[in-house]
């Protein structure tokens, strides 16, 4: 079965979270809602606006929102996640065409464009103990981006 553009996206965004992110933090493709593991990061897509670039065509450009949310031990780790990610987001994230394969069988499937960062933004999320099982720290980076094709 062959995948959306907006999978293939969505699943770019995941393997470039992994190539970066310190091996030790889990990466998870949605927001865990069981089963939190702490230290982790985990990606969703959250809205896709569609414009048209002219009048009378049918041809749209799509303006994605995304939500990096990161779970840690504490304050210092919660800040360096963070950090790293929220300054790798200056470079342009490239989008593969994995419908030809997933690492680690195809490490470098063709790369059908990039997504280029319009805006982002990070935030602390304040925890509190009384109301979860285990204490974690917390922020969550939004950001929107827009596809080029080569």
């Amino acid at each position: 079965m062959t995948q959306s553009l907006e999978k293939i996206q969505d699943l770019s965004l995941y393997y470039w979270l992994k190539s970066f992110v310190n091996p030790m933090v889990t990466i998870v493709d949605s927001f865990p809602v069981q089963d939190l593991v702490v230290p982790s990061v985990s990606i969703e897509a959250d809205v896709i606006n569609g414009y048209f670039l002219e009048l009378g065509s049918r041809k749209q450009e799509q303006i994605r929102i995304w939500i990096i949310d990161v779970f840690a031990l504490n304050k210092s780790q919660r800040d360096e996640i963070g950090y790293v990610i929220y300054n790798e987001l200056d470079n342009e994230i490239p989008v593969y065409d994995y419908n030809e394969g997933f690492p680690p069988s195809v490490m470098t499937p063709t790369q059908l464009g990039i997504l280029d960062m319009i805006e982002k933004k990070l935030k602390i999320i304040r925890v509190y103990p009384e109301l979860v099982d285990q204490l974690y720290y917390r922020c969550e980076i939004t950001f929107s981006t827009l596809y080029r094709s080569f």
